[in-house]
């Protein structure tokens, strides 16, 4: 069963799971399919470096190994920031504890953002407690380092859940009009006339 995020607003506590909106859901897709001479369908396969082995589809993975060539996890990993100088803490996951819905957020503030994922909750209970206000909170779909900008609205469609980074949109404007100044004024400098006789 899928798992469904908490919410608490106004005193009251709403679950909904949500549902991650793709673009082949919204557009549809097409895939090709390689078919033998007698119709068969065929598989993906990899040759190894040596070309002595036939790797099927989904036998490759990709992992990290230390100097003496053993495995580790991820969980036994520790994320740095780009510099090195500081560890970069660990969120937990969203959907481990109820959200908290208490910093509204205005229009500007939740269109000054680039979208990563979006997701559609379906509780008309939430719905109608949310009403027109914008509600904005930190979001983590699987916990880690990442952390979200998150803003839930109502739609003409329903309730979204918007996740993304908040970004500073530079302002751009037709640009301001102005006179050029007469081009006559301030020449009283006597221009010698060319001879082209001299030429």
């Amino acid at each position: 069963m899928a798992k469904e995020l908490e919410f608490n607003l106004c005193g009251a506590t709403y679950g909904s799971t949500p549902i991650k909106l793709e673009r082949k859901k919204l557009y549809g897709w097409t895939s090709l399919v390689a078919t033998s001479r007698n119709g068969d369908v065929c598989n993906s396969a990899y040759l190894s470096p040596d070309d002595a082995l036939i790797i099927p589809s989904g036998g490759l993975k990709q992992g990290t190994v230390n100097e003496a060539g053993c495995w580790i996890e991820k969980s036994d990993l520790t994320a740095y920031s780009e510099d090195g100088a500081q560890v970069l803490p660990l969120y937990p996951s969203s959907f481990d504890a109820p959200i908290e819905l208490n910093k509204k957020a205005t229009a500007q503030e939740f269109l000054d953002n680039e979208w990563e994922s979006v997701y559609q909750l379906v509780n008309a209970d939430l719905s109608a407690v949310v009403g027109d206000d914008i509600y904005r909170f930190c979001f983590s779909y699987r916990g880690g380092t990442h952390l979200n900008d998150a803003y839930l609205l109502n739609t003409p469609n329903g309730l979204f859940l918007f996740a993304g980074i908040h970004q500073d949109f530079p302002l751009v404007s037709l640009a301001e009009e102005t006179t050029i100044d007469d081009l006559d004024e301030g020449m009283d400098e006597e221009i010698d006339e060319l001879d082209f006789s001299m030429f």
